[in-house]
């Protein structure tokens, strides 16, 4: 989770792994390997608990802003998805849904 800027080239090579990011400049990523997604409820209440639990820990001005506005402001974030990730994380879902050997599914989808 990113709540600050970014440098310019973000996500480039990036194959694994999800990025939350606040008030994303899309000039600075690096689309070779990824997409950029709207964050699910189940994302925005994960973000929000880590907020939370952030500025608990640390007494973050701006995490405590964004809860104080959580609202409006979960409407912020970017979801940055790797291509191949997703790609597995779908096949795997899939599988589980219809009964089928998982590993079996991620090890299909990750040859592409």
């Amino acid at each position: 989770m990113i709540l600050g800027s970014t440098g310019r080239n973000l996500a480039a090579g990036m194959s694994g792994g999800i990025a939350f990011v606040y008030d994303l400049d899309v000039a600075k990523v690096n689309m070779a390997m990824v997409e950029l997604l709207r964050p699910d409820p189940d994302d925005l209440c994960f973000l929000r608990e880590t907020i939370i639990k952030h500025t608990e820990l640390t007494g973050s001005a701006i995490g405590a802003s964004m809860l104080a506005d959580w609202p409006r402001r979960c409407l912020g974030f970017t979801k940055v998805m790797p291509t191949d990730y997703k790609r597995v994380l779908d096949a795997a879902r899939m599988a589980e849904a219809e009964g089928r050997d998982i590993d079996s599914a991620i090890m299909e989808a990750a040859r592409g």
